[in-house]
């Protein structure tokens, strides 16, 4: 098994920080950013993860290993060592090469093998994340010396045997910072033990009619996971207002089309008791990597 020793002792704490750069932060594209399968026991797959320098002059390297990943209520991502959650498949994973150089406008695949286990302790969603890491000299005015390090992620979820998807939306309501800033927030809660990817839309509607609509795209809820989602108010809320919000789950394992529409949500939509100190944006990075 071919793990990389340097993200095994790196530091975990602020392994995630940069981990959705754009290609654009530091020159490096890859494709896919996201892997579902679904896999049997004793099953073995196969992955081509690509890994381009879109750097017009500089030569980068980069080294490529494994994480075991999740996502916080708020959507963000966290990195730990491999192997060591409950739901991890990083030792399922071998992978090949573990350090690439790339000119400007080069591109390199990684192979990623993983054989799944003949036996687990459950059935359901099981991940990984595959990581690449470089450090890169940082420009600042008056300062040398000063590097960084970036990561980007390849997310993988393995559906082991029976697999069910189960978000449902459990309460809604509306937060106020301290600068009288409005947001809409909903949470989602799923039973399954297979994630949801959920897309939709919020409408807010008041006593004269007026409403507002609000796009919900992409929207991942681990298993057993409980996601609190924030869409600030990009117009005045109308009098007396209501909340209704239609999704569908686009990753069912359960069904034969892969796809079901959970019971629309609607309920009054009130101030949440606590406010927030400022209500986050969509985690548009964390949502285009799961």
């Amino acid at each position: 098994m071919r793990f990389l020793n340097a993200l095994r002792s790196g530091l975990w704490a602020a392994a995630a920080v940069a981990i959705a750069a754009p290609a654009s932060a530091f020159g490096i594209g890859l494709q896919p950013t996201t892997v579902e399968m679904t896999v049997e026991p004793g099953d073995r797959q196969r992955q081509i993860v690509n890994i381009g320098n879109v750097h017009t002059e500089k030569t980068i390297s980069l080294t490529i290993g494994l994480a075991d990943w999740t996502l916080d209520e708020n959507g963000q991502i966290h990195l730990e060592p491999p192997g060591e959650r409950e739901d991890s498949a990083s030792n399922w994973v071998r992978f090949s090469p573990a350090f690439i150089t790339l000119k400007p406008g080069e591109s390199e695949q990684i192979i990623i093998d993983m054989s799944a286990p003949i036996r687990t302790t459950r059935d359901g969603d099981f991940r990984f994340a595959m990581i690449a890491s470089t450090i890169l000299p940082e420009s600042r005015s008056g300062q040398s010396g000063v590097w960084k390090k970036y990561q980007i992620a390849s997310l993988f979820y393995l559906t082991m045997g029976d697999g069910e998807s189960r978000p449902q939306i459990t309460s809604s309501g509306l937060t106020m910072d301290d600068d009288g800033r409005q947001a809409v927030d909903i949470v989602v809660e799923n039973t399954g033990n297979s994630h949801a990817r959920l897309r939709g839309e919020v409408q807010i509607s008041g006593d004269r009619g007026e409403t507002i609509k609000m796009p919900i795209a992409n929207l991942v809820v681990l298993h057993d996971g409980k996601r609190e989602y924030t869409m600030p108010l990009g117009a005045d809320l109308p009098a007396n207002p209501t909340i209704k919000v239609q999704l569908e789950n686009t990753y069912a394992p359960q069904t034969s089309s892969g796809i079901i529409a959970l019971p629309t949500y609607s309920a009054p939509l009130v101030i949440r008791e606590a406010a927030v100190e400022s209500p986050p944006a969509p985690a548009d990075a964390e949502t285009n990597l799961e």
